[in-house]
């Protein structure tokens, strides 16, 4: 198919699966053309026959609600990297937020219709059309929260002291979660006293944290390795907060200064005391260094050699980081 094509099928297509797969397969084009644009010095420009394509979908009545808020999003950074033979960690992540940005701009309305069209109005109920209504909804929110708008933070604020259930309450976090405002300092403040005596709702606490992005997540994610909630001899909450932000966040994680790698080796070699088969584990975030760039190659090829040299290390992880280094 022509990106035209596709985009056609995106705004027309009568079946919401074929729908959902023209709208990624072309998603997946113009990322990686604004990735190139941007590899070659110049800015990522969005097609207008993708604004127009997402504005019908949109503004289409009588659409399964579930599978239009799957056909908003765009694919995942982890999915565009598999598609690259030498992982771009940071043109991806600008691309895909320029792609993501644009369409918030050009069709805020369109999207605000959303998520004001599909507030709850009743008691919570657990339903297919209810399920869908709250994922459409929190899309739109998603998008609209990229407009860095101080009203719309405020919104995102109020849904999650009025929610009475935990998928809007974690998406006005998650939304939050990438701000440098009050307000996400008073909700996960909140959250944590209101949730702190269960730990699965907790791990939720540190994960949405760790995959914050803002520049200085990294120094948050190691003040939250202090958190009296945390331990690095419970594997959950381990996983739930350097694990996450390791394989989850990864344009901070890949960061080019190499503090992410440094981190995760610091955190490799103690838990190596405690722990050797959840180290080892931790290890194959970085088995697959050679699909970066030299410079983080080089960066990552430090941390290997600095983990195999070190004296008393566990066979688990010298399995695993000697093999990688092979």
């Amino acid at each position: 198919y022509q990106d035209e094509e596709l985009a056609f099928l995106l705004a027309n297509d009568s079946d919401s699966f074929s729908r959902w797969e023209a709208g990624q397969t072309l998603c997946i084009r113009v990322i990686m053309g604004m990735i190139e644009e941007l590899k070659a010095g110049g800015s990522a420009k969005v097609p207008e026959l993708v604004v127009d394509a997402f504005r019908r979908l949109l503004t289409t009545e009588g659409l399964d609600k579930a599978l239009l808020a799957e056909s908003l999003t765009l694919p995942s950074e982890a999915y565009l990297a598999e598609k690259m033979e030498v992982v771009d960690v940071d043109n991806i992540h600008a691309a895909r937020k320029a792609l993501k940005k644009h369409l918030a701009t050009e069709l805020c309305s369109e999207f605000e219709a959303i998520f004001n069209g599909n507030q709850e109005e009743s008691e919570y109920t657990f339903d297919a059309e209810s399920v869908g209504r709250r994922d459409l909804k929190n899309t739109a929110l998603s998008y609209l929260m990229d407009l860095d708008d101080a009203a719309m933070t405020k919104r995102c604020f109020e849904q999650y002291e009025a929610a009475h259930n935990m998928t809007d309450v974690m998406a006005a976090l998650g939304n939050l979660a990438d701000t440098e405002t009050e307000e996400r300092t008073q909700a996960f403040a909140a959250f944590y006293d209101k949730w702190q005596d269960d730990a699965l709702v907790t791990n939720k606490w540190f994960s949405l944290q760790a995959m914050a992005d803002r520049e200085n997540v990294l120094d948050e994610v190691k003040a939250l390795t202090k958190h009296p909630a945390f331990s690095m001899t419970n594997p959950n909450r381990l996983r739930s907060l350097i694990g996450v932000f390791c394989m989850g966040n990864r344009v901070h994680f890949h960061a080019l200064d190499g503090s992410g790698y440094s981190f995760l080796a610091d955190t490799i070699l103690e838990l190596n005391e405690i722990n050797p088969q959840v180290s080892a584990r931790l290890m194959r975030v970085l088995s697959n260094w050679r699909r970066f760039d030299e410079k983080r190659q080089a960066l990552i090829k430090v941390q290997l050699e600095r983990i195999v040299a070190h004296e008393g290390l566990s066979k688990d992880v010298f399995e695993v980081a000697s093999k990688s280094l092979a």
